[in-house]
C-alpha cells in the first residue's frame, strides 16, 4: 500500500524571546496606571463540532462480555470495564442542565493569552524521570558493567561504579514458540539459551542480551568481563557529607529505563528486562553482583555525564527537569516580576496574586442536541517523541536529539558510519501545544481502554468580569476571545473540552456585549453608570505589544480552513508486517534511518502533511489495538455487506439490512463523517462493521460499496 498523507492532530505555537522584558510588577502595571477599567463581557459560545465536558465524578460501568451495566464495581473490576460519562450538569430552573465550568473556559482563554503575549507556562509537567529509546541508527556501542561496591576496602561505604569490559560474542538465533507465544534464543547447535540476562556464567562472564526486533537476522549475545574502573559516582555536598541523591543516580536511571511501558506490540524483552532489574536489585542489596549495561559519556562544562541503558537501542533516562527545560518560560514565582498572563489571570506561586478577571459557568441558550460517542483510545502526552516535541539542534549531521544530548553521524577510519553523542547546551521545546480543527473521527468499539461520552451541540452564554485592568489588557482580552473576528460564521475558532485530537470541541466565541462600569462622586454620594456597547460596536482589533510571531502561528492553527481538503487529521500510524495499524510502528520506522527522519512541520509551513500507511477501510485516528478485524473481536462479524432499508435526512438516521437479515441503525454524524445523506438512497449497497451499542446493533464505520 502506498504512503498516504495526514496531518498530526497537534502542533506548537513557538515561544517568543521577549518574556523577560514583559515581566513587570503589579504596582507598575496597576498602581502606576492613571485609568483602569472594570465591567464585564457577555460572550456567546456556539459549538461547531460536538463538545465533550465529561462529568468525571459519576461514571457508569459497562461489562462488554455480559452486555450490561455493573453497579458499584470494585477497583479491580473497574480495570476490565468500559466507562461511560455523561455531560457535566448543574442544577437549573428546569432541572439539571448541561453546563461548561468557568474554570474550563478560563484555562482555554489563558492558554491563548499566554501564547500571544509571550507569557510563562503556568503549569509544568511532573518531574518523573524522562526517558527515551534511542533510534536504531543511534545505537550505543560501548558495553560496561555497573557495580555497587566498596571504593575503599573496609570502609563499609558503597558507591556505584562503572567498568569497561572485554566482550565475548556468541552467535544465536531467535526462535518463536507458537504454542505459548514465546520468543527465545537458541545457540547454533540447537541448544536453548536458558541462562538469565545479567547472570554470571562461569568461565565466560556476565551474560548480556536483548531480543532484536527483526527476528530473522542472526544475533549475538555477549559475555562481559571487567576491564578497568572508568567512573565512580562519589558526590559530596558543600558540608562534606555524601550527596545521596546524586550518588544513587545510576540506580534510578537504569531502573527507569527497565520499567515496562505498555504499548501495542508484544514486548519480547519483558523477561530479559525483568531479569536485569532483579540483578540490579541484588547489587543494590549489597550482593557481589554486576549489571551488564550499554553506556556513553559526554562532557557538560567540567562535569562528565554518564548515560546507561539496558540495550544498544534501549531507553536512556535524562537528567534535565522541566523547570530547567522551559528556561525563562517557567511559571512566574516572583510578584515583582510577573508575565502578562499572570498579571491578568493571577498566580498561586510565590506570594501569589489574585486574578483581575472572573469567568462564569456557561449555560445553555435554547435547546441542545445530545449525542453519545465511543471514543478512540486517548493517551498522555508523549514528550519522548523528540521529532515532534523538540526543535532539531543546528548542525548538518545531527541525527537524534532529546532534552539532554544529541547524536551526530561520523565516519570511522574504514568509512563506516556511527553515532557520537554530545551534550546539548539548551534543549528547545517546540512551543505551546495546540490542536488543529477537523471533522469528528469515527466512533470506536467499546473496550476497557477507551470510554463512551455524551457530547453536546448548540449555544451557551457566559460572562467575563474584569476588575481594574488597563485598556490595553482589555483590548487584548477581547481579541483573544474573538480571535479578531466577532462573527458567528468566522472560521477562527477555539478548541475546548475533551477529545480535541479527534475533532471534538471546535467552538466560536462572540462578544455580544461589552459593559464598562464608571464610578464617580456627585456631592456626598457615589454614582455608578454603565457604558454599554452592543455586538456591532465592539472593537476586536489587537491591543499593543502582542507577539506577532505567535499571533501568526495561532491564526493558522485556529482557522478551520488551514487543513488541506480531504486530508485526515490523525495520529501517525503505519501498518506492520501483519497488516495491523500502530502509532508505535510509525515512530519506529521513522527512526530507522537518520537521512529520512521526518519531523513535525511548523504551523506556518506551506506543507503541513506527513506520510503514513493505514487501512483505507478505516476512518479517523487509529488507536493502538490493531486493525479493524482485530478490534472487532466479539462483535457479530468483522465486516458486513448490506443495503439501505431507508434513511430519513430530516432526522439524520435510518436502517441498513445486512446479509444476515439483521437491521442495523445508521446515524451519519456519529459514525459516517464522509458519507453524504443524499448518497444513502433506498437499496444502496454499503459495507460496515457491526457494533453493539447498549443492546442495539448499529452500522459503525460504514462505507459505500464500490
Amino acid at each position: 500500500m502506498s504512503n498516504q498523507l495526514f496531518v498530526n492532530p497537534y502542533n506548537f505555537i513557538p515561544f517568543g524571546s521577549t518574556i523577560e522584558e514583559r515581566r513587570k510588577s503589579r504596582e507598575s502595571v496597576y498602581r502606576g496606571e492613571s485609568h483602569l477599567v472594570s465591567g464585564w463581557l457577555t460572550v456567546a459560545l456556539d459549538t461547531k463540532t460536538p463538545l465533550i465536558v465529561p462529568d468525571g465524578v459519576h461514571p457508569k460501568y459497562w461489562d462488554i462480555n455480559k452486555n450490561r451495566y455493573i453497579d458499584n464495581p470494585s477497583d479491580d473490576e473497574k480495570k476490565n470495564l468500559h466507562k461511560e460519562y455523561g455531560f457535566l450538569r448543574a442544577p437549573g430552573e428546569t432541572g439539571d442542565e448541561p453546563v461548561i465550568p468557568g474554570s474550563e473556559l478560563r484555562g482555554m482563554l489563558r492558554s491563548v493569552y499566554e501564547a500571544v503575549t509571550d507569557s510563562c507556562t503556568a503549569f509544568l509537567l511532573d518531574d518523573k524521570p524522562i526517558s527515551q529509546r534511542v533510534p536504531t541508527f543511534g545505537s550505543l556501542q560501548k558495553r560496561g558493567l555497573l557495580a555497587y561496591e566498596e571504593t575503599i576496602t573496609g570502609s563499609g561505604e558503597r558507591r556505584w561504579v562503572l567498568y569497561s569490559t572485554y566482550a565475548e560474542k556468541v552467535a544465536v538465533q531467535v526462535k518463536e514458540s507458537k504454542q505459548v507465544e514465546e520468543t527465545y534464543l537458541e545457540y547454533k547447535n540447537g541448544q536453548r539459551v536458558t541462562e538469565k540476562n545479567g547472570d554470571f556464567i562461569a568461565n565466560h562472564g556476565w551474560l548480556q542480551y536483548n531480543i532484536p526486533v527483526n527476528t530473522k537476522d542472526d544475533y549475538h549475545i555477549a559475555y562481559l568481563q571487567e576491564n578497568e574502573r572508568i567512573y565512580t559516582w562519589d558526590f559530596t555536598r558543600e558540608d562534606g557529607t555524601p550527596d545521596r541523591i546524586r550518588n544513587e543516580e545510576p540506580y534510578r536511571a537504569l531502573k527507569s529505563a527497565l520499567q515496562d511501558r505498555p504499548r501495542a506490540l508484544k514486548n519480547r524483552n519483558k523477561i530479559p528486562n525483568k531479569n536485569l532489574q532483579n540483578a540490579l536489585e541484588r547489587a543494590k542489596a549489597g550482593n557481589d553482583n554486576k549489571i551488564p549495561v550499554y553506556y556513553f559519556m559526554v562532557k557538560r562544562g567540567n562535569e562528565t555525564l554518564v548515560y546507561l541503558s539496558n540495550s544498544s537501542i534501549g531507553r536512556i533516562a535524562q537528567r534535565r527537569k522541566w523547570e530547567e527545560i522551559m528556561g525563562v518560560h517557567v511559571p512566574c514565582d516572583n510578584t515583582d516580576r510577573l508575565c502578562p498572563a499572570c498579571l491578568l489571570f493571577g498566580t498561586t506561586r510565590g506570594k501569589g496574586l489574585k486574578g483581575h478577571i472572573r469567568i462564569t459557568d456557561a449555560k445553555p441558550v435554547g435547546s441542545l442536541k445530545s449525542e453519545i460517542h465511543t471514543l478512540q483510545i486517548l493517551g498522555e502526552p508523549r514528550t519522548s517523541a523528540f521529532e515532534f516535541y523538540l526543535r532539531k539542534p543546528k548542525g548538518q549531521q545531527v541525527t537524534y536529539w532529546n532534552f539532554d544530548f544529541y547524536g551526530e553521524k561520523v565516519l570511522d577510519c574504514n568509512g563506516k558510519a556511527h553515532t557520537e553523542y554530545h551534550d546539548l547546551g539548551n534543549a528547545t521545546p517546540r512551543g505551546r501545544k495546540m490542536y488543529w480543527h477537523s471533522s469528528v473521527a469515527a466512533d470506536a468499539p467499546k473496550g476497557k481502554m477507551n470510554s463512551t461520552m455524551e457530547a453536546m451541540s448548540g449555544s451557551f452564554e457566559f460572562q467575563i468580569y474584569f476588575d481594574e485592568i488597563t485598556e490595553e489588557q482589555l483590548q487584548n482580552l477581547v481579541w483573544v476571545v474573538t480571535l479578531g473576528e466577532n462573527r458567528k460564521d468566522s472560521t477562527r475558532q477555539h478548541k475546548l473540552g475533551h477529545a480535541k485530537p479527534f475533532g471534538y470541541g471546535s467552538t466560536k466565541l462572540i462578544v455580544t456585549e461589552k459593559v464598562i462600569r464608571n464610578v464617580s462622586m456627585e456631592g456626598n454620594s457615589i454614582e455608578v453608570s454603565l457604558d454599554r456597547k452592543g455586538y456591532k460596536d465592539i472593537n476586536t482589533k489587537q491591543g499593543k505589544n502582542l507577539d506577532q510571531g505567535a499571533v501568526k502561528n495561532l491564526l493558522i492553527m485556529c482557522d478551520t480552513r488551514s487543513i488541506p481538503k480531504g486530508v485526515p487529521v490523525m495520529y501517525p500510524r503505519e501498518l506492520d508486517k501483519k497488516g495491523n495499524e500502530y502509532i508505535y510502528t510509525w515512530f519506529a520506522n521513522n527512526r530507522k534511518n537518520a537521512d529520512r527522519l521526518r519531523t513535525l512541520p511548523e504551523p506556518v509551513d506551506q506543507r503541513l502533511t506527513l506520510r503514513g500507511r493505514w487501512n483505507k477501510s478505516g476512518s479517523g485516528p487509529s488507536d493502538s489495538s490493531g486493525n479493524f478485524q482485530n478490534r472487532c473481536k466479539g462483535e457479530k462479524a468483522s465486516r458486513v455487506a448490506g443495503r439501505v432499508k431507508f434513511f430519513r435526512t430530516d432526522q439524520n438516521f435510518g436502517y441498513i439490512t445486512g446479509e444476515d437479515n439483521t437491521d442495523y441503525r445508521i446515524t451519519l454524524n456519529a459514525y459516517n463523517p464522509d458519507i453524504q445523506a443524499e448518497d444513502l438512497k433506498k437499496g444502496r449497497s454499503v459495507t460496515f462493521i457491526p457494533k453493539n451499542l447498549n443492546g442495539k446493533w448499529v452500522a459503525n464505520q460504514c462505507r459505500l460499496a464500490e
